[in-house]
């Protein structure tokens, strides 16, 4: 768990942006710790990559055109509260009885709590004859 926790803090670790108390609790684990030493060398090497500029490829920024349209979305709570709205209307409140009506009356139809409750008698018939059985033989 204790390396999950400074793996989790190598990148800000090797960017400089952790507090000085946290950066001292995290070289002093490397030391001693080669498996976030390795964990270490791979986060620089990829800070190494992203800092340097590739002059192959030649794209375009699109950072502050994405980032309008983001800004003029409206906020996430608005998007899906309108979502997830309950729909109280008359029409649907009656389909959802008329729906819960059908399902009731099919399992009428077919007996399901008639074996149900068939079922349940038997195993508290089993039950109590097991607890019987315990009071009247003794704990062996």
């Amino acid at each position: 768990m204790k390396c999950e926790l400074i793996q989790y803090q190598l990148g800000a670790y090797t960017a400089g942006e952790l507090p000085p108390e946290s950066s001292l609790y995290i070289e002093q684990h490397l030391r001693t710790c080669p498996a976030c030493q390795a964990w270490h060398k791979e986060v620089q090497e990829m800070a190494l990559i992203w800092q340097q500029p590739d002059q192959e490829t030649d794209f375009p920024d699109l950072t502050a055109d994405i980032m309008g349209e983001i800004r003029q979305m409206p906020p996430l709570y608005t998007r899906q509260a309108s979502r997830m709205r309950p729909r109280n209307s008359r029409k649907s409140v009656i389909a959802h009885f008329g729906v819960a009506a059908c399902l009731a009356f099919c399992l009428f139809q077919f007996g399901v709590f008639e074996h149900l409750s068939s079922g349940i008698s038997q195993a508290t018939e089993i039950f109590s004859h097991s607890v019987n059985h315990l009071f009247k033989e003794g704990k062996r």
